[in-house]
């Protein structure tokens, strides 16, 4: 008799627990968002200091505002004057012994959907531009760079 009362109980956990996603169906990580073909492999840069110094080369003056490094890469965001504007970069190097070329797409692409940002990037590394009509003169200083405007669903 005790065995017919466990089995509605046993299966009314089981039902919940699935529901959680904590049994049954294998849900997983979603998937990564390929970096954009148009994205060229190179250059790659292992620090923003790098980026940072080819931006200078280019002719804009970059003061870096603040700066982070980890085992995972490093940022930056750095202020150039230009055009009468400030234009506010925040650069994002990724380590490409922690990071494939999807992982450093799937970055970019959740910026440029969920938030609408515009991106210079190449290799692995990219920039957050603001405000964003000033991308195209940033990658003019990065060679090998392109412009990435931001993914509006309709």
């Amino acid at each position: 008799m005790r065995t017919r009362k466990s089995i509605p109980l046993l299966l009314c956990l089981v039902l919940t627990l699935s529901g959680c996603g904590l049994v049954g169906g294998d849900r997983g990580p979603k998937p990564l968002t390929p970096m954009p073909s148009e994205v060229p492999a190179g250059p790659e840069y292992a620090s923003v200091d790098d980026v940072v110094a080819a931006l200078v080369k280019g002719g804009f003056d970059c003061k870096v505002t603040l700066r982070n490094e980890n085992k995972f890469g490093s940022d930056a965001t750095c202020e150039v004057q230009h055009r009468g504007t400030t234009v506010y970069n925040e650069v994002k190097v990724l380590s490409t012994a922690r990071f494939s070329r999807d992982e450093v797409g799937d970055s970019i692409a959740t910026g440029r959907r969920a938030y609408r940002h515009t991106f210079v990037a190449a290799g692995n590394w990219f920039i957050w531009v603001r405000p964003g009509v000033y991308a195209h003169d940033m990658a003019a200083a990065l060679p090998g760079s392109v412009v990435l405007d931001p993914i509006v669903d309709k």
